[in-house]
């Protein structure tokens, strides 16, 4: 800490004596300050500090620290010399020598310090007069630049000045435009007839390119040569500048490669390649949108439809016509709408040549053609540019259209049809134009590859397309109309719809009676006229079809809204026939039916539409493949089928199974019926079965004024196809059940199968039915068999096995009960569980563990009866599975009565039934497996 305060003392520009007198002055003034408290101190009283040590002063602490540095500096010399003592005395034989060493030092010091000084003195001179030779050497180069720059700028000057062209730019000021273009126009005749026109046009873009970086500062603006003949040479710059955009732009219209190539060529040597070329691309945007929307303007279409129609159709007609006046705005409308797309074809054509020639045109110096020059890699082309801009153009005039008056409207949107077959044709027409011109290209574009290099070929190839050669540029100009395409789907939909809102009206007094065949024939030539008017456009085919389901929607839920549902669909009358309601839901049925048919004429028309374009098609365009068709038609049709479906089934479904409840109730009067035998004399007098006798008038009913009241159609088939194989099936069930059953009731059981059957072929053929009609063949036949024989006869596996086992025990003692009456049910209750919910409840199925996949829970189309057990065998085989259960705990319960009786034996049938279970189910499940 010491040693670094006394630091400052070690430096060479230490001034002590400066130190020294602060010291002294602040120890003055302290010592004054001590002297003073030690007087207050003295008088302060006994327990004072007077024989305490008295602080000392701030110069006695220097003073005494001074001391100690001296001492530690004394120290370390000593030290020093100490420890180098004998180095010392090898350089330096006594201090006289080192002194005179020393002076020596200083005086070679000094000398060269003398020396240095003469050298920098020289050095200084000489820097100056060759800093002076050298700006005198500047000033002449510099003036001789200036000269250079003068005389070559007169040169320039007089060159530009002497031309033909530049006296028509200076003569411009001083005449009319159209007199000066009048004069330049002959000017560039005349040099056109010698073939001069391109190369002094070229030669003075060079020369006035060159004057432009000669002229890079003020000063030499100033000077009077320059300041006299400069504003000429920018007129007629500005001027020449006009008149080669001018020039290209008339090249562009005409489609001439050359016209476009030699101004592109003159603006390049200008300098002004990039801002004329982004500059003509934006004047043709903007050229695009006014023609464009004066075409289309609503004003234009009212006034010149009102025109026309004054002129000619007033004419034939004195007093108006509105059908001649709507066909004469259809025409005006059109015309407008040929008049747009030709005004994009003819401007697409123009900037696509542009483009083309700025791909073809090479800068040797850069190894780029001038599309690189003009617009970078990373960015879209020319052509990509104004192609999306006036789309985006045309999109947003036609959505402006949606707000004209509704007579122009709907003339519009009626016309969307015809807009996207003319924009097809158009971008037909373009492609076939510029592709024809891309296959010429392909030996340029090699010879540009060869001289521009790998720069410019990915730009080149892109730039060089023909247009609308890719889905994208095809659907800009396509979804440009996508305002009018909402308000045409929109329009179709209305147009379906409001046959459908007349057929059922929302009024409160409007009797729910089904629509006639008037009103949808009309529905179907709606339907078929929107998909005419689609054409083979996939767009519009998809729209159309959209509609088309959107109406088939409406159409189903209305019918659903006024269908009869509940008591009312499936009771009769007293008679077993028909009621009102019935016939209401059949007349449903009827229509339900006409609108398939009328969905099966959409799929025809519009399959004949796609195969007579797929067949027509020369230009490239969208088509439907036949897969596309296919997966359309399963998007659209496929769901308007399924809700038609649904409901057919249904109506028809519910109708029918209430028809199926009455006469299973008839069946179920067999039970109170004895089929044991009977005496001659009551055989004589009962020759047949009373539930026969009254299932058969009933039956006759059932037959004239339901079943052949149904719609002649696949759905109502099947369900009527169902509904007999559910007698059958209800009919084997009770007869399995009948005890007791001896030989004569046999016979009769027989006699009434037979009618059964007889009555059912009124209805279908049986043997369509497969297995149901061959289980009451079966059954007939095992009823005649002996009980020891049923297991054993070849026809058993076509009897479902409950039925053999209930028919078993009905040939058991009473003793062995029938599940049913174990239960406490009635054979009805009874049946009705084995066929609905028995397969239900068997857990080991795979049916009954996924709910979701059951077919209780499946689509009404699939089980229009609901009874699944008929319908899946799967499920049937579990409920089969879940009845061997009941049957099983019949017989323990039987061999437990027979154990409590002595001496009772147990019945054959019991060890048969036994014997029977496995053998019975497990080739009952290999019938299954192999049936599905």
């Amino acid at each position: 800490m010491e040693t670094a305060q006394l630091g400052v003392f070690f430096t060479p520009d230490c001034n002590v004596s400066i130190i020294a007198s602060e010291i002294v002055g602040r120890d003055s003034s302290s010592m004054s300050t001590a002297h003073h408290d030690r007087r207050q101190l003295h008088h302060s009283g006994s327990h004072g500090f007077s024989g305490e040590h008295q602080p000392s002063s701030h110069s006695e602490r220097f003073i005494q620290r001074i001391d100690d540095a001296v001492r530690k500096i004394d120290h370390v010399i000593t030290d020093h010399i100490g420890d180098n003592h004998s180095a010392l005395l090898d350089t330096v034989g006594s201090v006289d020598d080192l002194q005179g060493h020393v002076t020596s030092v200083q005086s070679s010091v000094h000398h060269l310090k003398h020396a240095v000084h003469d050298l920098e003195t020289l050095v200084k001179a000489q820097h100056d007069k060759l800093h002076t030779t050298i700006q005198k050497h500047r000033n002449v180069d510099k003036c001789s630049e200036i000269l250079r720059r003068v005389l070559r700028y007169n040169q320039l000057s007089e060159r530009i000045l002497s031309s033909p062209l530049s006296a028509n730019a200076l003569m411009a000021g001083g005449r009319s435009r159209a007199a000066s273009m009048d004069h330049t126009i002959a000017t560039t005749a005349a040099l056109r007839s010698s073939g001069e026109l391109n190369s002094e046009m070229v030669t003075l873009a060079l020369a006035i390119r060159e004057i432009e970086t000669l002229v890079v500062d003020l000063q030499f603006e100033d000077l009077t040569v320059v300041r006299m003949s400069l504003p000429n040479i920018r007129k007629i710059a500005a001027t020449m500048r006009r008149d080669v955009r001018a020039n290209l732009r008339n090249g562009m219209q005409k489609l001439s490669q050359a016209d476009v190539g030699d101004a592109l060529q003159i603006l390049f040597y200008l300098g002004n390649l990039t801002e004329s070329v982004q500059t003509t691309v934006n004047d043709v945007i903007q050229e695009v949108e006014r023609k464009c929307g004066a075409a289309i303007a609503e004003d234009v279409l009212v006034n010149s439809n009102n025109n026309g129609y004054q002129t000619s159709a007033a004419a034939a007609l004195p007093n108006g016509n509105g059908a001649a006046e709507a066909s004469a705005q259809k025409v005006d409308v059109w015309k407008a709408i040929q008049d747009v797309f030709d005004v994009i074809r003819v401007h697409a054509l123009q900037v696509w040549n542009l483009q083309r020639v700025l791909v073809k045109m090479v800068d040797p110096s850069l190894n780029k053609n001038y599309l690189d020059l003009v617009i970078e890699h990373d960015e879209p082309s020319l052509f990509a540019t104004f192609w999306e801009v006036s789309c985006a153009i045309v999109r947003e005039l036609f959505s402006s259209t949606l707000n004209y008056r509704s007579s122009v409207k709907i003339v519009l949107i009626a016309s969307y049809p015809r807009m996207r077959e003319e924009a097809q044709r158009v971008l037909n027409e373009l492609f076939a134009a510029t592709a024809r011109h891309n296959h010429h290209s392909d030996v340029e574009s090699f010879v540009l590859d060869a001289v521009a290099g790998q720069a410019g070929s990915r730009v080149r190839k892109d730039a060089l397309q023909g247009i609308a050669g890719s889905e994208q540029e095809r659907n800009q100009l396509l979804e440009s109309m996508a305002p009018l395409y909402d308000a045409f789907t929109d329009r179709a939909y209305r147009r379906m719809a409001n046959p459908i809102h007349l057929m059922f009206p929302q009024s409160s007094n409007f009797h729910t009676s089904p629509p006639g065949r008037s009103d949808m024939q009309t529905l179907a030539r709606t339907m078929l006229s929107e998909v005419d008017q689609a054409g083979h456009d996939p767009m519009l085919i998809d729209g159309a079809l959209q509609q088309i389901q959107k109406a088939v929607t409406l159409f189903c839920g209305n019918v659903k809204r006024i269908m009869n549902t509940g008591k009312a669909a499936v009771a009769t009358t007293s008679t077993y026939g028909r009621t009102p309601a019935q016939a209401h839901n059949v007349s449903l049925l009827n229509v339900l039916k006409q609108l398939e048919d009328a969905l099966d004429d959409v799929v025809s028309r519009v399959t004949a539409a796609v195969g007579s374009s797929t067949s027509n098609q020369k230009q490239i365009g969208a088509a439907f493949s036949q897969k596309e068709l296919e997966a359309l038609l399963a998007k659209e049709i496929a769901p308007c089928r399924d809700v038609i479906q649904t409901l057919e089934y249904s109506v028809l479904g519910y109708y029918l199974q209430g028809l199926c409840m009455l006469m299973e109730g008839i069946f179920a009067k067999m039970h109170d019926e004895s089929f044991a035998d009977r005496s001659v004399s009551e055989r004589a007098q009962n020759s047949g079965s009373k539930y026969m006798i009254e299932f058969n008038g009933a039956f006759h009913v059932l037959l004239e004024e339901h079943i052949r009241r149904l719609p002649n159609a696949p759905f109502a088939a099947i369900c009527v196809s169902d509904f007999v194989a559910r007698l059958i099936s209800v009919f084997i069930r009770h007869a399995s059940l009948l005890r007791p059953l001896q030989e004569n009731g046999k016979l009769r059981l027989a006699n009434d199968m037979a009618q059964l059957e007889l009555r059912l072929e009124h209805i279908l053929p049986l043997k369509t039915l497969g297995a149901p009609y061959e289980e009451l063949r079966a059954f007939r036949h095992m009823m005649f068999l002996d009980s020891s024989a049923i297991l054993r006869d070849s026809m058993i596996d076509k009897i479902r096995p409950t039925n053999v086992w209930h028919h078993l025990i009905s040939r058991a003692p009473v003793e062995l009960q029938l599940p049913h009456q174990m239960k406490r049910w009635s054979a009805s209750k009874y049946i009705d569980w084995l066929d609905r919910s028995a397969g239900l409840e068997d857990k080991s199925s795979p049916l009954a563990s996924k709910p979701s996949e059951s077919p209780s829970k499946s689509s009404i189309t699939k089980v229009p009866l609901a009874y699944p057990c008929l319908k899946n065998r799967k499920l049937a085989l579990s409920a089969e599975k879940e009845a061997w259960k009941e049957i099983v705990a019949c017989l323990d319960a039987y061999a437990q009565r027979v154990s409590a009786v002595a001496d009772a034996a147990i019945s054959p049938i019991y060890e048969t039934l036994q014997e029977s279970g496995p053998i019975l189910l497990a080739g009952y499940e290999v019938t299954v497996s192999r049936d599905a």
